[in-house]
């Protein structure tokens, strides 16, 4: 999903029949939210929370709107994006961030 809208954001960007920018696209990334007929839970953020963050963030002209919740800061998310990035880099496992072999090291390094 994360590179299908980025390269939407980018062809409507580059295309010259949406001068104006008329159309954009926009990547929402939300944190713990109760969804459904959950029981919400402390910590989570209710769905109005994510649209008003997500119509914040279009209206400031984010591409990637990350929305935390009352679990962790943003600067929790932002290790945690820097540290799911290195897998690919480094040749970890996906979502090594829960793996045996790497969650001691991925704890210390997103906290």
């Amino acid at each position: 999903m994360k590179a299908y809208t980025e390269a939407l954001e980018h062809e409507l960007r580059s295309n010259p029949d949406n001068a104006g920018r008329r159309v954009t696209a926009h990547l929402l990334i939300p944190g713990w939210t109760t969804t459904g007929t959950q029981e919400h839970k402390p910590g989570a953020w209710r769905p109005e929370q994510v649209v008003d963050a997500m119509l914040s963030g279009i209206a400031r002209g984010d591409f990637y709107i990350i929305c935390p919740d009352g679990e962790v800061t943003a600067e929790m998310d932002k290790k945690r994006i820097l540290w799911a990035a290195g897998d690919m880099t480094e040749n970890r496992p996906p979502l090594s961030r829960w793996h045996l072999d790497y969650a001691d090291v991925a704890k210390q390094a997103c906290s």
